[in-house]
């Protein structure tokens, strides 16, 4: 006789994670371009006005992916100002990272994205950025970030002490995702509507 199958709560999680991935993914392909190219814009004029950015020498940052909410016009602004940009390269399961340098030659990685060819700075120069700005697909009201799986993100912001900002579409910032101990949560998210604090914990 066949045990019964019973899922654990953590493979209950990781299955609600994965559906809503696929979900949130669905919704992005199916934006217009047009609507993409405005939200470029006003994402990055709402962080721009952010006084944790205008103070920043250094930003960590990323090249986004077609569907993702674009980064092109706030990385152009940010080196406009004089800021330098690091950006994430892939080694194995890890994010190197580089100076993000305009019209500079690019890779395309596994993942699909356009990754600088230039020096590494390795794995630890996400910690001496002022600011860093991540992907998400989705964060909730908790903070709570909900990437697209591969785990990237969390184990490079393990040690990470400075404020993590997500840029998504305004109907991502949701009031809970599913989550895991091991995720690390953002402390603001930058939309088209305007920019969200998490709220701290008292206590």
């Amino acid at each position: 006789m066949s045990t019964p199958h019973t899922s654990s709560p953590r493979g209950d999680v990781r299955a609600a994670k994965q559906a809503l991935r696929e979900e949130l993914l669905a919704r992005r392909r199916a934006r217009p371009v047009a609507e993409r190219e405005s939200l470029e814009q006003a994402v990055a004029w709402h962080l721009l006005a952010d006084g944790r950015i205008s103070r920043a020498r250094r930003v960590a940052a990323y090249r986004s992916m077609p569907t993702e909410p674009g980064t092109a016009a706030l990385l152009e602004a940010l080196v406009g100002r004089g800021v330098e940009v690091v950006v994430p390269v892939v080694v194995g399961e890890h994010l190197d990272w580089t100076v993000h340098v305009p019209d500079a030659p690019t890779r395309t990685s596994a993942l699909g994205v356009a990754e600088p060819s230039g020096a590494r700075l390795g794995p630890g120069a996400v910690r001496s950025a002022d600011v860093v700005v991540v992907p998400a697909l989705a964060v909730d009201h908790a903070g709570r970030r909900l990437g697209r799986g591969a785990g990237y993100y969390d184990r490079a912001l393990q040690d990470v002490s400075v404020p993590v900002v997500a840029l998504l579409h305004a109907d991502e910032l949701l009031p809970e995702v599913p989550a895991e101990p091991h995720d690390v949560r953002v402390q603001m998210v930058v939309t088209e509507t305007g920019v969200f604090r998490v709220p701290q914990e008292s206590g």
